[in-house]
């Protein structure tokens, strides 16, 4: 029964975890699918109605808004999953934590707008800002019924709450965007995805706030939250640092070509890699003290995770060209190389994200965070040093720097007695697969340009050939991966 969903999230269980896992991860996928979808049109939509420079001062103001919101829940509902026990009364906490916490950002990062200008040297940003101040507010709300929903594994509901939003907000951008209003098109659908999804939550979450506070939980959990908050703040410096100095020194258009060329393979990590952190912050917390499960766990969703993410990845970069060419037009013709080099880094970084969830359900954070900030470092220096080479070569960069986070994957790895070579199974079959993959779409493409003249039907022939040289050329490696795929599916359709 529903009314018992916040009961049920009080007690972290393991019993039938496999099912659960893979039922989460199945409509963790199939949400992943449909937004990918949905972002893919609306792109090419977005791409023809809005100019480079729109998505550049949204990148800025972006800048600016993540920097606050990495304040949002100062990891309080990161630490609710963790805990292998919770009650009422600090779900109630932390509801009213961070929803003080959200109104004071909003009030800091209006504040924050009538300098904007000024860092950006661009009046248009100060606005956008004084709008976008609002989502803090509206975005604290959804804190405590997503731990519930996270804590319980109930990724059915949540697939149908982000659906909606995405579906909505999408309607929104778009209409806005036909209707002329430019880059505020972009801004009025943000804070329409943030109200569609508050309130979607506290439907189908039966959680109401109480009035009653208990201050000693955010004390006991200060140093803990405190980790979470400085990886956080690690994580927000490595993904703004770049925008925000090529939207100072190079224009909103070249922060435009940039970012979206960014964003597209981003969506490697953020539609696939972090929702199924998701999923496995939960499961992995409740397998603290069962060591040989928790090991094959963590190298069965490895193996699942590595095989998808990375080539996709691959392909991305592969095919770079026609992407651009069919989703964003030919004004959009130098964010090509980019977009390459972005494929390559999103690989490594989504396959490498389990590490995350590691980190986490060990109560590891701490150490997590001095690798986080060490990988920041490396990539502040990186950025500076390439910045004045302009836009290809802060990419570059970053895809070389990227192969830090294996560096923290093999330490994540270590704290369950996995070993280098377990970490070896896990990437080595993918990635080479992928350059394999990677090798003969370019060839085929050098034999291939005289076929067609559209470039949507280049890209179809060389994304379907190469994801069948991709899937021979890892089985021929290893047949793990099918075996993983197929006992996956056998469990998420075996009847609950």
């Amino acid at each position: 029964m529903k009314k018992n969903w916040v009961r049920d999230s009080f007690v972290l269980s393991s019993d039938d975890l496999n099912r659960r896992v893979a039922t989460g991860a199945g409509f963790k996928i199939l949400g992943i699918a449909l937004r990918v979808a949905i972002s893919i049109g609306s792109t090419a939509v977005l791409a023809r109605l809005l100019t480079p420079a729109d998505f550049g001062y949204l990148a800025m103001a972006t800048v600016v808004t993540e920097f606050a919101a990495i304040f949002g829940t100062f990891g309080f509902t990161n630490v609710l999953i963790q805990r292998r026990m919770i009650n009422r009364l600090q779900l109630d906490t932390v509801f009213w934590a961070t929803l003080a916490i959200g109104t004071l950002l909003a009030a800091v990062v209006f504040g924050l707008s009538f300098f904007a200008s000024w860092l950006f040297a661009d009046p248009l940003v100060a606005p956008l800002l004084r709008v976008l101040c609002l989502t803090f507010v509206i975005n604290s709300l959804d804190a405590v019924p997503w731990v519930v929903l996270s804590r319980t594994l109930r990724f059915r509901t949540e697939f149908w709450i982000q659906i909606g939003t995405v579906a909505i907000r999408t309607v929104a951008v778009l209409a806005f965007a036909y209707s002329g209003m430019g880059v505020w098109s972009l801004v009025v659908g943000s804070l329409v995805g943030s109200l569609i999804a508050v309130v979607l939550n506290f439907v189908c979450v039966p959680f109401r706030p109480r009035l009653r506070f208990h201050l000693p939980l955010l004390t006991s959990t200060w140093r803990t939250s405190s980790s979470y908050f400085g990886g956080t703040m690690a994580y927000y410096v490595s993904m703004n640092l770049d925008l925000l100095l090529i939207g100072r020194y190079l224009g909103a258009t070249s922060l435009g070509y940039y970012q979206n060329a960014r964003a597209l393979t981003d969506e490697i990590r953020a539609r696939i890699a972090m929702p199924i952190q998701s999923v496995l912050f939960p499961a992995f917390s409740a397998l603290q003290t069962e060591r040989e499960r928790f090991q094959q766990l963590v190298m069965r969703v490895g193996r699942l995770l590595a095989a998808v993410v990375i080539p996709i990845g691959f392909g991305v970069s592969a095919n770079a060209r026609d992407l651009v060419l069919v989703l964003y037009g030919e004004q959009w013709r130098p964010m090509i190389p980019v977009m390459s080099m972005f494929g390559l880094s999103a690989a490594i970084r989504a396959a490498t994200a389990i590490a995350s969830p590691l980190f986490n359900a060990n109560d590891r954070v701490s150490l997590s965070l001095r690798y986080n900030v060490i990988g920041t470092v490396l990539l502040v220096v990186g950025v500076m040093l390439a910045m004045p080479h302009g836009i290809e070569a802060v990419a570059v960069t970053v895809a070389v720097i990227s192969l830090y986070s294996l560096v923290s994957f093999r330490v994540a790895f270590a704290l369950i007695g996995l070993s280098t070579r377990h970490m070896a199974q896990v990437l080595g079959p993918p990635t080479l697969a992928a350059a394999v993959m990677w090798l003969a779409t370019a060839g085929l493409r050098e034999i291939s340009v005289g076929w067609s003249t559209h470039a949507s039907v280049l890209l179809l022939l060389h994304v379907f050939v190469g994801g069948i040289i991709y899937l021979i050329t890892l089985h021929l490696l290893s047949r793990d991966y099918l075996n993983d795929f197929r006992q996956a599916a056998v469990t998420l359709l075996k009847p609950s």
